[in-house]
């Protein structure tokens, strides 16, 4: 019976597994999952409000024109208006929309990134390779900076649907150079990380987590199996 109910229901645990299954979450990944989410919710309402705004904009620029020359014409001008008054309405919801899905923009705070990075790795089952920067604080929002190191694993393969190759530990290297701290996280494993980087979502995660780095004032440099953060010092 479990097996037919396994089939039927996919890969996912029975029913009567699923409680057993609840005990075993463990709290710090749930945590990290749950940022994960948000902040790519965040850049996809981002991303689309993007795309949106300029042609919305246009139709709004093109009504507006077309309603002057149609002074004359009232039922056209009427016409025109429903149509610019429904472009700001789409306008209007875009904003709602990328209110609503807000992260990452609550106070920053001076924190060991190097430590911030380490826990995170590790709850990953990786390791911490070299510690050049343990003990620098610098400000950052933490929760955005959780999650773009946890985008940044996803990228190097770590947690990801890699074509079978799925077994990498992530390993992370800290320093500080040039009036900044480096977060260098790479993966390792019996095979090289055949990370699809070309799949919408991960697409979207290097997207959020280069963000964050940006709005740390800091950069992203992602490679074939390696992701840098380099983010500077000053700053409060």
């Amino acid at each position: 019976m479990a097996t037919d109910r396994r089939r039927r229901g996919g890969t996912g645990p029975t029913a009567p597994d699923a409680p057993t299954a609840g005990k075993d979450l463990n709290p710090v990944l749930e945590r990290l999952a749950d940022l994960e989410r948000r902040s790519l919710l965040a850049e996809q309402a981002r991303q689309q409000a993007h795309r949106l705004r300029t042609p919305l904009s246009v139709i709004d620029l093109i009504a507006e024109t077309m309603q002057l020359e149609s002074h004359a014409d009232t039922q056209r001008a009427e016409r025109l208006a429903r149509i610019q008054s429904a472009a700001g309405s789409l306008a209007t919801e875009l904003s709602e929309a990328v209110k609503s899905t807000r992260f990452g923009d609550g106070p920053r705070q001076r924190v060991d990134a190097s430590a911030l990075a380490a826990e995170v790795v590790r709850s990953f089952g990786g390791d911490v390779a070299a510690d050049g920067a343990v003990g620098i604080t610098i400000a950052v929002e933490p929760g955005s900076l959780e999650a773009a190191l946890v985008h940044a694993l996803r990228l190097v393969g770590v947690g990801t649907d890699c074509n079978g190759v799925c077994a990498q530990r992530p390993r992370l290297r800290t320093e500080q150079r040039d009036g900044e701290v480096w977060l260098a996280i790479t993966a390792a494993g019996a095979q090289p990380p055949d990370t699809p980087r070309e799949r919408a979502d991960l697409r979207l995660m290097a997207k959020a987590a280069e963000r964050v780095a940006q709005d740390h004032g800091g950069s992203l440099t992602l490679g074939p199996d390696s992701a840098t953060f380099r983010l500077p010092l000053g700053g409060d």
